[in-house]
């Protein structure tokens, strides 16, 4: 079993390497590495040793009540996916900074980093894992294969947490599972618990909508975007009135054009990155909705779309995250799909170089007979896992830090504004709480709600959280100066209107469609393959017009040969 596990390290950071020398783009904030960082993760701590403060790394036995502190200082070692120095102030750094002071103040806790690893996470934790190398405590991403869990729990690697979860958490922490109590399930094993989930910030930031740009919608009269119709001759309106290049935007990994799927009723997932989106059909079996015949409709609207110029003839060459995004910002396009988080995404660019009424605002996507609007697809969402190594001797200590940063982030304690700065100024909560954060599912609706009625009202009395209090001062600094870094929590939640407005809406309604594999992807996806290239190639010939929609069956029993038909049948082992 060993060997397969090595073996599981060695091909990721193979796969890494392919990766890394086809492509020069990183994705996430740039964050210079860690220049002292050593070249190989550091050699575990000997467990009975103590720190060089006095903290003891043997047994302790924890307080009664999740915020008492131990008796004696207890050591934790972690990771890091954060610079040593990220948004830190003076002499701070990542062992010593607001938030390693407040566990070991509040709980006796002395959280220390063995390494840190800003661009290259995930390589730097499989070449721990296979040399046998890992801290007390980590967390495994979810892009990360999804065979590691379980192969570090097979090994004999992973610490059961189950009496340190129902014993020594706070119940805020232990009430994410009945919020959502199927994705903690993924995580426990022959009855033992081998994980915390990472969850995530609430399914209301998930169903995309149509962005469309303020001023050139203005001055067509502002009319409803009911049906696609609707959609398609406000898209040619602008390519004849207000000079934009294209109507609706497209990017080459095609993620903005299968986002406006559930248009047609279709369901697709981020075929780029081999992902699907999975369904029922008539029999009760799960397919992937790339099978079920509304996604033809939307190949033959799409290839329409093409064909008439009101997608651009050059998308194949519009990188995500480039040139995708200056068609925005240079004025020429008006609509695409998109999350609810565009006020960041362009904010910025877009006002600066268009005025101020140039910003795009959201819709809920239309449908073809304008009966309602489009159903929001909401993915399986958990962020990853936090688990310790099996040879940690005080897992209690864990799920006290993460009770911890839960009530200092999402709960009211009063927190004074110099308190405030000192823990969340410039974001350099984000340089620890990765590590440890266990976040609340509910957190986004729950923000949206309280801020809403805080600028509808003028009331900040229920702003009791320093992210409410920041997304309030955001939206206003926008309404009331066009200052476009307040732009992202305005369009995001300060306006009825909003894109957490219409998702709320979709909710409300239960125009909601959940993937049925809420789960990891079972491990005999790994054996399957790469099968997004075949959808992938097929999709963009019938677009372009280089095949016709007729063929997508025969492009469908390709995909099935090459390794659908094994996903497919997975899901429905596990799933169904």
């Amino acid at each position: 079993m060993k060997k397969r596990l090595l073996a599981l390290a060695l091909a990721a950071l193979m796969l890494f390497g392919i990766l890394a020398a086809c492509s020069n783009e990183t994705a996430g904030p740039s964050t210079p590495s860690d220049p002292a960082a050593p070249a190989d993760p550091a050699a575990p701590a000997d467990p009975a040793a103590p720190t060089a403060s006095g903290a003891t790394r043997n047994y302790v036995a924890p307080p009664a009540n999740w915020d008492d502190p131990y008796s004696e200082t207890v050591a934790m070692t972690a990771v890091s996916a954060q610079g040593t120095n990220w948004f830190f102030e003076g002499n701070d750094e990542i062992n010593d900074n607001p938030w390693t002071r407040l566990y070991k103040e509040k709980l006796n806790i002395e959280v220390s980093f063995d390494w840190t690893s800003p661009d290259e996470y995930e390589t730097r934790l499989n070449m721990a894992i296979a040399a046998g190398n890992l801290p007390d405590v980590y967390y495994i991403p979810n892009t990360m294969d999804p065979r590691t869990f379980n192969q570090l729990h097979d090994e004999g690697m992973l610490l059961d947490l189950t009496d340190a979860y129902e014993n020594h958490a706070s119940d805020a922490l232990r009430g994410f599972e009945d919020v959502d109590p199927l994705t903690i399930q993924g995580y426990r094993i022959d009855g033992g618990l081998y994980g915390i989930p990472r969850y995530y910030y609430g399914q209301i930031d998930q169903p995309w909508h149509l962005w469309v740009r303020k001023d050139w919608y203005e001055a067509e009269g502002s009319p409803e975007i009911r049906t696609v119709d609707d959609m398609e001759n406000l898209a040619r309106a602008f390519m004849s009135n207000h000079g934009a290049a294209s109507g609706i935007g497209v990017d080459s990994d095609m993620q903005w054009l299968f986002r406006t799927a559930p248009m047609f009723g279709a369901y697709v997932g981020n075929i780029h990155e081999n992902s699907y989106f999975w369904m029922p059909d008539s029999s009760g079996r799960l397919r992937p909705g790339i099978s079920f015949p509304e996604f033809e409709v939307a190949l033959a609207r799409w290839a329409d779309w093409f064909s008439e110029g009101l997608i651009s003839p050059e998308f194949p060459t519009f990188e995500p995250w480039g040139r995708a995004q200056e068609e925005i910002n240079t004025g020429r396009l008006g609509m695409h799909a998109w999350w609810q988080w565009w006020g960041w995404y362009c904010g910025y660019s877009i006002v600066g170089d268009q005025g101020n009424d140039s910003y795009f605002i959201p819709f809920n996507m239309p449908t073809l007979d304008g009966s309602g609007p489009a159903r929001g697809q909401v993915f399986y969402p958990n962020m990853g896992v936090v688990v310790a190594n099996s040879n940690f001797q005080n897992p209690a200590a864990l799920l006290k830090v993460q009770s911890l940063i839960h009530t200092y982030l999402s709960t009211d304690i009063g927190l004074t504004e110099e308190e405030v700065h000192y823990f969340f100024a410039d974001g350099r909560e984000h340089a620890m709480t990765p590590n440890f954060h266990i976040i609340d599912p509910t957190a986004e609706m729950v923000q949206y709600e309280h801020v809403l009625h805080a600028l509808e009202t003028g009331d900040r009395s229920g702003l009791f959280t320093p992210v409410m209090n920041s997304k309030f001062d955001g939206s206003m600094s926008w309404i009331n100066d066009n200052d476009p870094g307040g732009m992202g929590a305005y369009l995001q939640m300060g306006f009825d209107g909003s894109a957490y407005s219409r998702s709320q809406h979709l909710f409300d309604i239960n125009a909601i469609v959940r993937t049925s594999m809420w789960g990891l992807p079972p491990a005999e996806f790994a054996d399957a393959g790469a099968t997004g290239d075949v959808i992938m190639e097929g999709v963009m010939a019938i677009v372009m017009g280089h095949r016709p929609v007729s063929d997508w069956p025969q492009i469908l029993e390709q995909w099935y040969a090459q390794g659908g038909q094994i996903k497919e049948d997975a899901v429905n082992q596990y799933f169904r």
